[in-house]
């Protein structure tokens, strides 16, 4: 079913089991605004000047292990919010975040476990925290029956997975999980393979709520994702936030309007756990993980600077229209080597390449070679500017719908493929560089040679 939270919002909802939900009438109250809004807003002006902004610190033990939590708090709260760390640490704007929600009656807990690992935040520390340790935190969050939400930003999403996994192997209730543009891959996928999921994620049984910024490789993937929560019986709802990157909400280069649309994010998740709520009262639990799977991954993939040898799918077509509406097919390029460009005028690392793009070419122009630079789902005014101030001596395509990322496994921006004369992807690099650095060049004029 859809459910219309307001005229420019909608929730996806693929629960497919047939259980009515009930609800927890007092959050319910809290979440909605409905015990006397004034005096609710009176008497928060009152204790905020004295709670809000200071945290309480609170040690619990992990495993043998003291950590401490910063918990900020609500007055006779409602619920509990246990916001999990990315691979970005513990950051000042989710405790913003956490202040503004206890106005709603919600308590946060936020804790360093890159810190009691003695480990600075990076994707692969993330990994190496234990699976233990997140579903004792988990457990310890629900010791006084408060509805628990877990937050997970971005690779915080496979905390959450494997924390959830463990800890609901009993049937438990009162939990629901809110995954802001989650990054659940094992590893980042070589340009054109399927994406692997943390295997904890097909396991999962517990109401959830994907917020996905619609800037984003993952944006493609997300009905997969959904797919993927669902597989054991997990009512899932998915939401686009509209002209949002990855990481919005705390970039150092935050555009104009995540600026200003930060400033939804604290009701978006307040929508988030109602619609949530609903779901909460039925005992839940993970199906069990298969043995093999239970192998955690020797760490992201290191991104390279050099074309890598291509493994994946060949013959994949690409029918798309250029800035002047002609049609423009890849196998119009059969006897040329092409440079397959996907790209964006919101990710920096695609702008800084395009200029080194307009040089190979420009050194290359007696050969047959192209460029083909394919955009990302934009509109041309999006990156008009850009091409007037960084003119282009190759042709730029529109994807509007997406279709080309889709077909061509796109997961992260820029990625580049290197075509032979015969229309074989023979090499490929997710990432920017330089494409007038000698390695480049010396590679395409093997493929020239052939």
């Amino acid at each position: 079913m859809n459910i219309k939270a307001n005229a420019m919002t909608t929730y996806n909802d693929t629960n497919t089991t047939n259980d009515k939900p009930t609800a927890n009438l007092n959050l319910l109250r809290v979440l909605h605004g409905s015990l006397n809004p004034k005096l609710h807003q009176a008497w928060w002006l009152v204790i905020s000047l004295f709670l809000m902004g200071f945290a309480q610190a609170k040690t619990i033990d992990l495993a043998g292990t003291e950590v401490t939590i910063q918990i900020t708090p609500s007055n006779n709260p409602a619920a509990r919010i246990l916001w999990l760390p990315s691979e970005y640490g513990v950051l000042a704007a989710e405790k913003k975040l956490a202040q503004q929600l206890s106005h709603q009656g919600i308590e946060s807990w936020q804790i360093d476990l890159f810190e009691a690992m003695f480990l600075s935040p990076t994707p692969s520390a993330l990994d190496q925290i234990p699976t233990q340790w997140l579903a004792e935190l988990i457990a310890q969050a629900q010791t006084d029956n408060l509805p628990l939400f877990i937050i997970a930003p971005n690779k915080a999403a496979q905390l959450a997975v494997r924390g959830l996994q463990q800890y609901q192997q009993q049937p438990k209730q009162h939990i629901g999980l809110i995954l802001l543009n989650p990054n659940l891959y094992i590893e980042t996928p070589a340009p054109g393979a399927e994406p692997l999921y943390w295997p904890h994620t097909q396991t999962m049984n517990i109401p959830s709520f994907v917020l996905q910024a619609e800037l984003s490789p993952w944006r493609w993937q997300l009905a997969h994702l959904v797919t993927q929560l669902n597989q054991a019986g997990s009512p899932v709802f998915s939401q686009l936030l509209p002209q949002m990157r990855d990481r919005f909400y705390f970039r150092a280069d935050a555009l104009d309007i995540e600026k200003r649309d930060s400033q939804n994010l604290t009701q978006q998740l307040s929508d988030a756990m109602r619609l949530l709520t609903f779901y909460m009262d039925q005992p839940r639990q993970t199906v069990p993980l298969n043995q093999e799977d239970s192998i955690l991954p020797t760490g992201e993939s290191a991104k390279q600077d050099a074309l890598q040898t291509y493994q994946g799918r060949q013959n994949i077509a690409l029918n798309l229209q250029d800035l002047k509406k002609q049609p423009i097919s890849l196998n119009d390029y059969q006897g040329q080597v092409v440079l397959l460009n996907f790209w964006a005028s919101w990710c920096p690392p695609c702008l800084h390449e395009m200029p080194s793009m307009t040089r190979l070419k420009r050194k290359l122009k007696q050969q047959p070679f192209e460029i083909l630079a394919v955009n990302l789902a934009e509109q041309p005014q999006d990156f008009a500017a850009f091409l007037k101030t960084n003119p282009v001596n190759f042709p730029v395509l529109l994807d509007p719908q997406g279709k080309a990322i889709k077909d061509w496994r796109i997961m992260a921006y820029p990625t580049t493929y290197l075509i032979d004369k015969k229309g074989q992807i023979r090499y490929a690099l997710f990432g920017g560089t330089e494409w007038d650095q000698s390695q480049h060049i010396n590679l395409i004029n093997q493929l020239l040679a052939e």
